[in-house]
């Protein structure tokens, strides 16, 4: 990694940044990039991949379908309605 490195991908992400912190960035992401290396390098071959980093997976249910239409029931719970709508207080004038 290289100040003209760092320099384009701040210009690309629209950043301003002074030589302090071009140098700062510069070593931060020398290190991100040596970590992901040693990450690269460690053998995976024996390990069973993942599909949820959590060993409990959700329940499922059935999609039933329901052809109970369940508006009235919801509108006649209502404070208040009228023909298909809930009727609310004003929030604003």
């Amino acid at each position: 990694m290289d100040k003209k490195t760092v320099t384009t991908i701040c210009y690309l992400a629209r950043l301003e940044i002074d030589k302090e912190k071009a140098q700062k960035i510069e070593n931060d992401l020398e290190a991100i990039i040596e970590l992901i290396s040693e990450l690269q390098n460690i053998d995976t071959s024996n390990v069973e991949p993942l599909y949820n980093p959590l060993e409990k997976t959700a329940l499922k249910h059935n999609d039933v379908i329901d052809s109970d239409n369940q508006k009235e029931k919801f509108l006649d719970n209502a404070p208040s309605s009228n023909e298909d709508y809930f009727l609310v207080p004003r929030v604003m004038e």
